[in-house]
């Protein structure tokens, strides 16, 4: 079991790759389908989720959303909502897994927007996890100045966990 993730193995913790095989089984015994939407990740989760083999068929699709007009445009993230809020936020990280889950086959979508490694505050990350008729689940970290791969690896970690804890 441990190393099959291929792409992405030689620079994950043993223990992501676990949960995410663990995620993916639980969700193919229960017949859920799953999205990604990122942006600070930059489609990093999806790539995960399709390494796992005999399981990653469970994957919809990811959607990258790293500027604020693919939010927009994929996701149907209001445009006043992201002026507003600003793109890193709780209700713009909601409006991206609602949309996501909208705009796919998927039973659970989660979204990921956040300062990777600059902006207002490196290291905060916002995450929302959006399951058909259940209320969206939101998460807000702040990972600090741990650089861009470091909170790109930890934010992956919360996502695989939320999305284990919507199943």
């Amino acid at each position: 079991m441990l190393g099959e993730a291929e792409t992405l193995s030689p620079v994950l913790p043993v223990a992501l790759e676990e949960a995410t095989r663990r995620l993916l089984e639980k969700a193919c015994e229960r017949k859920l389908v799953l999205a990604t939407a990122e942006s600070c990740t930059g489609g990093m989760l999806a790539s995960l989720l399709t390494d796992v083999p005999g399981v990653a068929h469970v994957f919809d699709r990811g959607f990258v959303t790293y500027s604020e007009e693919a939010k927009t445009e994929l996701l149907g993230v209001p445009t006043n909502l992201i002026l507003r809020e600003g793109a890193v936020s709780k209700p713009v990280a909601v409006a991206m897994a609602e949309g996501a889950l909208a705009r796919s086959r998927a039973n659970l979508a989660l979204a990921i927007t956040g300062f990777a490694d600059k902006g207002d505050e490196p290291g905060l990350v916002h995450f929302a996890c959006a399951r058909a008729g259940r209320v969206t689940a939101h998460r807000e970290e702040h990972f600090g100045t741990i650089g861009r791969g470091a909170t790109r690896i930890a934010a992956m970690e919360v996502g695989i966990e939320m999305m284990t804890e919507m199943l």
